[in-house]
């Protein structure tokens, strides 16, 4: 992966969305009282102190508060300290900053807490504070003990066929809601999955679009550069239903940890995290990134806390951080936010929760690399895309297809036609390589190639499947673009002899017309099962790319990873299919008998349990190669002759 410090900027993150109520109860009397730390009960109206955060370069800077009161049980057991900032020459025109998050207060030199929350279109300079014992006690609450890096989970791959390895056993059907059952064992879906989150989000912290009139508005924003305009369209219909609302920013990730500092503006390297210094937390880093930006509240020894309210309120993580630096604050009517990029990677994002984000400092995040290689398109300044993405279950699947069609559209923002054609390489730890081919064509907008590709939906059954964790080693991807519309549309069927003999294959002439093209015939031969005599047959002929043969729902990830590396039909073909009568097929145990007669099929469906093999009406499907992509279907229908006694 080639990582480049870039020149470019990130927003900052806007905070203030409780997802859940995580503290216990009596959390206040659960925590030591520190000499370094001020009680709450200890905070009254008017007294004064100051905060520290980032105004510019890396360096926290001081700036003064004033308490104005404490809002009892803001959140479920917490509290809420309202202070102002007064006689800022930034924050008075800034009022409210996002980027700001985490900054800590102190008073009396004691720290109290986070500048966390804020109202959009506030008129004042005035900021809510997440005490820093519920924090502190987010800080200290255990990693849950499945919680490990994923190169400890799985074997490797050279060892994955031995008795011995540590793969999962076939489970019931428990499908998550995202592998349902009697639906394709490739239903998976980005846009349903995120309105499955939504639902979720909704029970959790109520309307996520939130209020001009209430604090902490419910949005997160998260925060992108090197996207086109399209890219983070797709984005935005992608988290919208989460309450997140994507900006457009820039940057492009930090340099390598364990790589030479990066340089501060005031002279040295960064010299890694500090109280009231910048936080980013990296979704995607390299020639397409994501960060929020917030501040680092307290450092204890490898662990900090910051923000002063979740990231996303997933509660055990596992996304990168980094050492950032601050550009300006930009002030708004809106929301004010900073403008600010990664400097130096470090650390991990492995608690979001309601107080706070915790980070352990030595803990390397699990990523993966994203790239592509685009072919066909001469003269264009970059044709190498590389980036690297959070192995997380949701984010990972949409933010490579905005990284991978960004790039696509970046490459070739043409308003003629296109036709493309995507060879992927997915490469899962202990299952090896899965192979995908991806296709489509445009009539001059240029098109999305990977938003709904089979690359996306295979990353969204991996990451999500219901049998064990599964780690993404690599995705790479090459592209190869057309400058033309290589489509056909299919104008007509008809069989050449409208009756047949039992056993004998009907000819049937298409009629295929190219875009530009002339017309032009082929005849395809379509076996007829022998025991169709005396009988009218249906034929219907659909494009390959439309037909998926039935196939058995996966039981495990080695079935999926056999299913994703064995696709139905080729696109580049007809296929015809035959509904079989009185007749059905079965699928166990990723065995599928596609004809079964009536007695067989009856056996089979007494009965019901999870364990019960699933049935589906009997189809005879036979392709046939056209090496053009085909536009529309068609039907025929032909008269096999009775057996002559």
């Amino acid at each position: 992966m080639n990582h480049r410090s870039s020149s470019s900027i990130l927003l900052g993150l806007v905070g203030g969305v409780a997802l859940s109520a995580i503290v216990g109860a009596g959390i206040a009397e659960a925590v030591p009282q520190s000499s370094v730390f001020m009680p709450l009960s200890d905070v009254k109206a008017g007294m004064k102190g100051y905060g520290l955060t980032v105004m510019s370069g890396t360096k926290p800077e001081k700036f003064d508060v004033e308490v104005i009161g404490t809002l009892s049980n803001f959140r479920p057991n917490q509290s809420l300290i309202l202070i102002k900032t007064p006689n800022h020459p930034r924050l008075d025109v800034a009022h409210t900053v996002a980027g700001m998050s985490g900054s800590p207060i102190y008073l009396e030199g004691k720290m109290i807490g986070a500048y966390a929350y804020g109202w959009t279109f506030g008129a004042e300079p005035i900021a809510g504070v997440t005490p820093i014992h519920n924090m502190i006690e987010d800080l200290k609450k255990p990693i849950p003990p499945l919680f490990k890096p994923r190169t400890n989970i799985l074997p490797k791959h050279k060892d994955a066929s031995k008795p011995n390895a540590q793969v999962s056993k076939p489970s019931p059907r428990v499908f998550n809601g995202l592998f349902e059952q009697g639906k394709s064992p490739f239903s998976y879906d980005l846009e349903t999955h995120a309105k499955q989150l939504a639902q979720r989000t909704l029970r959790e912290r109520g309307n996520p679009l939130g209020s001009s009139t209430t604090l902490a508005p419910a949005s997160t924003p998260v925060l992108f550069g090197g996207l086109t305009p399209g890219a983070m369209a797709q984005m935005e219909t992608m988290l919208a239903p989460m309450g997140m609302i994507p900006l457009q920013a820039g940057g492009g990730g930090a340099p390598k940890t364990g790589a030479k500092k990066a340089a501060s503006p005031e002279g040295g390297t960064t010299g890694g995290f500090v109280d009231g210094g910048a936080i980013g937390v990296q979704l995607i880093r390299g020639d397409v990134s994501a960060m929020g930006l917030g501040t680092v509240t307290h450092v204890d020894g490898d662990k900090l806390v910051a923000f002063g309210h979740p990231m996303m309120g997933g509660g055990a993580s596992d996304m990168p951080t980094a050492v950032a630096k601050v550009h300006w604050i930009l002030a708004s009517t809106n929301r004010s936010f900073k403008i600010g990029e990664a400097v130096e990677n470090m650390g991990t994002l492995v608690n979001d929760r309601q107080a706070s984000i915790v980070v352990d400092t030595k803990r390397v995040a699990s990523t993966f690399p994203v790239s592509l290689k685009i072919e066909g398109v001469a003269g264009a300044p970059k044709t190498d895309w590389n980036s690297e993405v959070s192995h997380d279950p949701f984010m990972a699947p949409f933010l490579a297809a905005g990284a991978l069609s960004s790039a696509v559209e970046t490459t070739s923002a043409e308003r003629g036609d296109t036709t493309f054609r995507i060879e992927t390489k997915i490469k899962v730890a202990g299952y090896g390589t899965i192979d995908l081919k991806d296709f489509g064509a445009s009539a001059g907008d240029g098109g999305d190639p990977y938003m709904r590709s089979r690359v996306i939906r295979a990353l969204g059954m991996l990451l999500n499947n219901p049998w064990e964790d599964v780690r993404i080693e690599s995705v790479d991807s090459k592209l190869q673009l057309e400058f033309e519309r290589d489509v056909a549309l299919l104008r007509g069927t008809q069989v050449l002899e409208p009756e047949i003999d039992a056993g004998q294959p009907v000819r049937i002439k298409l009629v295929i017309v190219p875009f530009k093209g002339k017309e032009e015939t082929r005849v395809i031969e379509v076996p007829i099962p022998k025991d169709y005599a005396g009988e009218d047959v249906s034929i219907d002929l659909s494009p390959g790319y439309e037909i998926e043969r039935y196939r058995a729902m996966p039981e495990s990830v080695a079935d999926l990873v056999a299913l994703l590396n064995n696709p139905s039909f080729p696109p580049e073909s007809i296929v015809a299919t035959i509904r079989i009568n009185g007749e059905g097929g079965a699928a166990f145990r990723s065995n599928v008998a596609y004809r079964l007669p009536p007695s067989a099929l009856s056996t089979l469906q007494v009965g019901s349990s999870p364990f019960s093999p699933e049935t589906f009406g009997a189809v005879q499907q036979t392709s046939h190669p056209m090496k053009t992509f085909v536009v529309g279907r068609g039907r025929v229908s032909v008269r096999v002759r009775p057996l002559v006694k």
